[in-house]
C-alpha cells in the first residue's frame, strides 16, 4: 500500500503553467447529471421518490480577496433528500484557490456530480497542493478529475488532509473492496508514476505558499465529520471553516457574500440556523470544542468563563422579549417594504468566514459567531439535564442520514442528543455515553447478512450497561436483505429493553418519506423518554398549585387561558410526504399584503413542513362541523401514519396541499418568516390564494380554561 499512497516528503515542487487566481466572475454551464448514482431498488414508484429534475448546474469563479478565489458549484434544485436539505433552497459546494508568491493551494472539492465541470473550470496544472477540510467518498471523483486534468509532466500534487480523510483515500485506492474508486486509482497512479502524495495534518501545522501567505491548520472533528480541518490565511484573514457556518442555499452570480443578499446577512440566518439544528445540534459538545479552537480567529465563539456565564445568565433572564419581537416584525415588514439593516459589534481577527456550503460571511461574521455559541450552549445545557444517545455506523451514508433525521426529531421535542459513530469509538466511550444518557437508539447497515462488527461490539456494551428504565429504538439500511435491524431488535428484546418506536428499515437510499418517518420516530422516542422521566420525578414535576406562590402561577395560567382562537386545520406537503395538524393559535398579521401567523410546537411533525419558503393550506373550520376534523387530527399518530384518516379532503391545484371540504374557507399560504418563541415557532405566512367554501356559518372557536395546554 505504501507504494500507492506514500506520505509527502517535503520535496520542493515546480510551479505550474499559470500563476495566480482565475478570472473574475466566469460562469461555466454543463450538462444535467444525477447528484448520486444509486443501484436500482426494483421498488414501486410509490415507495421510491424520483429525483427532482436538475436544470442547469453552474460553476462561478469569483476573486473574493487578492490572491484568493472562490469556485462555487451551484445547483438550484434540492440535491438530496437528507434532512439537512429540507429548506429546499438548493446548495453550493465551495472550493477556494489561495495563491502565494511561489505556490498555489486548492482548498476543498465539490460533490462528484460537479467533478467534470469543476476540473474544467480550474487551472489544475497550476496547483501545488490540495487541502481537504472535509472529504467523503462522494467527493473522491472530484479529486480524481483534478488529478487527471493535470499535464503529464506536472509534478506529483501534495494532498493535505487529516488522518480520517487519509483513511478514506487509502480505502479508495485498495482494489476489490466496496470502498474502491477506480477513477481515483487510475488518476493517482498515472502512467509515469505517482501523480499525488498524501500529507496528514495536525493542529498547529503550517503550509508555506511563499511570501507572507502561510496557511495555519486546526483540526475540528465531530462524529459526523471526524476529518474536519479549519484553515486560516493570515494575508486575507479568511477563515476556511469546512462544514461549520455552512448553509444549503444557492447563491446567485456575482453574489458570493452574505451582504450581497437583498436583506443582507439577515436573509441567510434561517438557513444557517436550520443547518445547525439538523447537523450540529445533535453533536453539540464536539461542536463546542471545535468553536473553542477557533477563539483565536473569531469573536464570541469561545466558551465563556463559568463565573461570567452565571453573571450573564442573571442579566439576560430579565431581558424583555420586545426587542426580539420588534426585530422579527421589522424584518418581516422589510421583505415587503424593501430594506433592512444588520448591526455588528466586536471585531473578529478573521475578516471573513469561508464555509463549504453557502455564502462567504463578511458582514454577519460577529453576529453569526455569537449565535453559534448561543445555540451550542443551549444544546449542551439541555444535555447536562438529560439526553438520548444515537449510536450508529454507516457503510455508504444511508444509515447516517437516517441517524441524522432521528436526531433531528429528538431535538425538535426539546431533548438533547449525544451522537456517537461507533466505527470511530472505543467500547469505553460507548459505555460512558450509555451510562450518562436516558434512552438510546442504535443504527446499522446490513453487511453480508450480519451486523457490522463495530455495532455488534457496541450492542454488547449497551446490553451490559444501559438502564432498562428508558425506551430504546433500532434502525438501519440494507441492500438485498435487512437482517441487522432484526438481530439488533431481537437482542435488545431478549435483554429486557422496551422500544419507543417500531424498528425502521430502509432499502437502499432513504426517500423523503423515509426520512420523515425517521424524524417522527425520533420525536416519539423523545416523548416516551420524557414521559418516563416525568413518572420517575412525579413528586417534583407536579405543577398544579396548592396555595402559596404556586397559586399565583395558576392565576396567570387561567388568565392566559381566556385568550380564544379560531379552530383551523393546517395541511402541508413536502415532496412525497403529507402532514396536518389542528391549530387554534392563528391570527391575521397584515392587510396588505394579506399575512397571518400560526404558532407551531417544535415537536410537531408538521413543523418541518413549515420552513421558510414552504407552502401550506390553512383550513378555517365551520362551527358545528368541526368535531370530525378535530377527532381525526387529535388522535395519536404512529410515525409515517396517514394524518387525514377518514377526513374528506381534496387537493389544491395551486400548491398540492390538502383542502378540508367541510371547512368554512381555506387559504393557500407561503411561509416568509419564522420566529423562535420558547417551545413554539411562530410562522409568518403570506396568503397567496383563498376560497370561501361555504357562504353561511360561523368560524369554530376554541375556548380554554388554562394557558398551560391547548
Amino acid at each position: 500500500m505504501a507504494s500507492v499512497c506514500s506520505f509527502a516528503t517535503g520535496t520542493p515542487l515546480t510551479r505550474g503553467a499559470r500563476k495566480g487566481p482565475p478570472a473574475r466572475s466566469r460562469t461555466v454551464r454543463h450538462p444535467v447529471r444525477a447528484a448520486v448514482t444509486e443501484p436500482s431498488t426494483n421498488q414501486s414508484d410509490a415507495s421510491v421518490a424520483k429525483p427532482l429534475p436538475r436544470t442547469t448546474d453552474q460553476v462561478f469563479l469569483d476573486e473574493i480577496s487578492p490572491g484568493v478565489s472562490l469556485v462555487r458549484c451551484v445547483c438550484r434544485e434540492r440535491l438530496k433528500f437528507e434532512v439537512e436539505y429540507g429548506m429546499s433552497r438548493g446548495s453550493t459546494d465551495n472550493a477556494y484557490i489561495v495563491a502565494g508568491d511561489t505556490k498555489t493551494a486548492l482548498l476543498d472539492l465539490p460533490d462528484k456530480s460537479f467533478a467534470g465541470a469543476f476540473a474544467k473550470s480550474v487551472d489544475c496544472g497550476s496547483l501545488d497542493f490540495i487541502v481537504l477540510g472535509h472529504l467523503s467518498p462522494k467527493r473522491l471523483d472530484s479529486l480524481a478529475a483534478v488529478l487527471a486534468a493535470r499535464p503529464p509532466s506536472a509534478p506529483a500534487l501534495e494532498v493535505w488532509c487529516s488522518n480520517p480523510a487519509a483513511q478514506v483515500i487509502y480505502q479508495a485506492l485498495k482494489p476489490g473492496t466496496p470502498a474502491s474508486n477506480e477513477n481515483l486509482t487510475a488518476a493517482w497512479k498515472g502512467s509515469a508514476g505517482l501523480r499525488a502524495r498524501l500529507h496528514t495534518i495536525k493542529t498547529g501545522d503550517f503550509l508555506d505558499l511563499g511570501g507572507a501567505r502561510v496557511l495555519e491548520f486546526t483540526t475540528a472533528p465531530t462524529p459526523r465529520w471526524p476529518d474536519a480541518v479549519v484553515t486560516y490565511d493570515p494575508v486575507s484573514k479568511y477563515l476556511f471553516t469546512s462544514k461549520l457556518f455552512s448553509a444549503h442555499v444557492a447563491t446567485d452570480a456575482d453574489k458570493p457574500f452574505d451582504a450581497d443578499a437583498k436583506n443582507g446577512a439577515e436573509e441567510y440566518l434561517s438557513d444557517w440556523r436550520y443547518f445547525f439544528d439538523c447537523m450540529l445540534a445533535p453533536m453539540a459538545r464536539p461542536t463546542g470544542a471545535a468553536l473553542d479552537k477557533l477563539t483565536p480567529f473569531l469573536s464570541g465563539v469561545g466558551a465563556a468563563d463559568p463565573k461570567t456565564k452565571a453573571a450573564d445568565a442573571k442579566t439576560t433572564a430579565k431581558k424583555s422579549v420586545a426587542p426580539k419581537l420588534t426585530k422579527f416584525l421589522m424584518g418581516a415588514a422589510a421583505n415587503f417594504a424593501g430594506g433592512s439593516s444588520v448591526a455588528t459589534s466586536a471585531v473578529s481577527v478573521a475578516s471573513a468566514i469561508a464555509p463549504l456550503h453557502g455564502p462567504v460571511i463578511r458582514s454577519g461574521i460577529n453576529e453569526l459567531g455569537r449565535e453559534y455559541r448561543e445555540w451550542v450552549d443551549l444544546q449542551i445545557a439541555k444535555a447536562d439535564d438529560f439526553a438520548i444517545a444515537v449510536i450508529y455506523a454507516s457503510a455508504y451514508g444511508n444509515t447516517s442520514a437516517m441517524a441524522q433525521a432521528i436526531a433531528r426529531g429528538i431535538t425538535k421535542a426539546g431533548v438533547a442528543v449525544e451522537m456517537l459513530n461507533c466505527e470511530l469509538s472505543s467500547a469505553e466511550e460507548v459505555a460512558a455515553l450509555i451510562k450518562k444518557t436516558s434512552g438510546f437508539c442504535l443504527g446499522a447497515p446490513t453487511l453480508g447478512g450480519h451486523i457490522p462488527t463495530p455495532v455488534s461490539n457496541a450492542l454488547g456494551v449497551i446490553v451490559a450497561n444501559a438502564s432498562r428504565d428508558y425506551p430504546s429504538g433500532v434502525f438501519g439500511s440494507f441492500g438485498w436483505s435487512g437482517e441487522a435491524v432484526d438481530l439488533m431488535e431481537s437482542r435488545l428484546k431478549d435483554g429486557g429493553f422496551t422500544f419507543g418506536f417500531d424498528a425502521v428499515r430502509c432499502k437502499f437510499k432513504p426517500t423523503e418519506a423515509m426520512l420523515q418517518l425517521c424524524e417522527e420516530s425520533g420525536t416519539d422516542l423523545a416523548q416516551a423518554v420524557k414521559k418516563t422521566r416525568k413518572k420517575k420525578q412525579s413528586n417534583t414535576t407536579k405543577q398544579i398549585a396548592q396555595g402559596g406562590a404556586a397559586a399565583g402561577a395558576s392565576d396567570v395560567a387561567s388568565a392566559v387561558g381566556r385568550i380564544v382562537g379560531s379552530l383551523c386545520a393546517v395541511t402541508a406537503k413536502k415532496g412525497d410526504a403529507q402532514s396536518a395538524m389542528l391549530a387554534s393559535w392563528v391570527s391575521q398579521a397584515s392587510f396588505n399584503p394579506p399575512c397571518l401567523t400560526v404558532a407551531v410546537a417544535k415537536e410537531r411533525a408538521v413543523e418541518s413542513f413549515l420552513l421558510k419558503g414552504s407552502c401550506f393550506n390553512l383550513n378555517v373550520l365551520r362551527q358545528g362541523d368541526e368535531k370530525e376534523t378535530m377527532k381525526a387530527l387529535l388522535k395519536p399518530f404512529s410515525p409515517g401514519e396517514n394524518r387525514f384518516g377518514d377526513m374528506d379532503v381534496t387537493i389544491a391545484e395551486g400548491n398540492g396541499c390538502a383542502v378540508v371540504t367541510t371547512a368554512l374557507s381555506y387559504m393557500e399560504c407561503e411561509v416568509v418568516e419564522r420566529m423562535e418563541c420558547g417551545d413554539h415557532w411562530v410562522v409568518l405566512a403570506k396568503v397567496r390564494d383563498g376560497k370561501l367554501l361555504q357562504d353561511d356559518g360561523l368560524t369554530a372557536i376554541h375556548h380554554r380554561k388554562t394557558g398551560t395546554s391547548y
